[in-house]
């Protein structure tokens, strides 16, 4: 029965997988207009981050990243910008005349933390990078302790994470002031992006449950990592999300939500 639910949760995750993928190049196909153009590579690059972490999480869970050793940590610098991808992401779809911030490049500065922390894995051999991996595959909890990086990993989970709740906060303060009777876009952009902040939403609160268990109960780490349950219900969110994007994409992409006179 076990072997069943270990299945159901990978193949949720890899059909979510392949869903954004060609969500993403729907997205970017059908980019028109100028000014919403920029919310639209953003929602790609924030659901490109998240899926690359699924995407190493199932080859960890499965055993095959010792087969892809290079592959291992190179996520790190990208998972910062998950979250300032969406705020931004929502900010440019409700207000598409919103200038960029002057000093955007500030919220590039952990992404570069997390560049610079991934050179010692990158520079080690071969054979370190297979052993760290095999360890890593029997337990699962190495992944947060292990040393090859400036910093300890666990740093960056909880860094990661802080931020991505600022910054949700910040996307919801958006969804908060947005007023239809004064917006250059036409009628269904708040409840577009409502629909978007709302399951991104709900799949951070899930994967956030689970790392601070890991990082809080390093005895049952492992386990916790493992347990069918929690890769059936994280799986099952990001085949939601996943399932969004694609429909999203294909129906009505924030660069489709075409601009209206705003009378004053």
């Amino acid at each position: 029965m076990e072997k069943i639910l270990q299945s159901i949760g990978i193949t949720f995750g890899v059909i979510g997988l392949l869903l954004c993928v060609v969500g993403m190049g729907v997205r970017l196909f059908k980019i028109k207009q100028q000014g919403l153009k920029r919310s639209e590579i953003l929602i790609c690059l924030a659901v490109g981050a998240m899926g690359w972490h699924v995407f190493i999480y199932l080859l960890i869970y499965t055993g095959l990243i010792r087969e892809l050793p290079n592959l291992y940590n190179k996520g790190i610098p990208f998972y910062y910008l998950i979250g300032p991808s969406m705020y931004f992401a929502t900010l440019f779809a409700l207000f598409p005349q919103q200038n960029t911030p002057k000093f955007w490049w500030v919220h590039l500065l952990p992404f570069i933390l997390g560049l610079i922390d991934i050179f010692p894995y990158a520079l080690a051999s071969s054979v370190e990078k297979k052993n760290l991996l095999e360890q890593i595959v029997q337990d699962i909890k190495l992944g947060v302790t292990h040393h090859y990086g400036f910093i300890d990993q666990k740093w960056h989970y909880i860094i990661r994470f802080f931020l991505a709740f600022v910054y949700l906060m910040a996307q919801w303060r958006l969804l908060y002031i947005y007023d239809e009777r004064f917006s250059s876009i036409r009628g269904g952009g708040r409840a577009y992006m409502l629909l978007f902040s709302t399951l991104y939403s709900l799949y951070l609160l899930m994967q956030s449950g689970m790392v601070l268990s890991l990082l809080f109960n390093q005895t049952q780490s492992s386990f916790i990592m493992r347990d069918v349950g929690q890769l059936i219900w994280i799986s099952l969110f990001y085949f939601i999300f996943s399932l969004w994007m694609f429909i999203s994409a294909i129906y009505q992409p924030a660069s489709h939500l075409v601009f209206k006179k705003v009378e004053i």
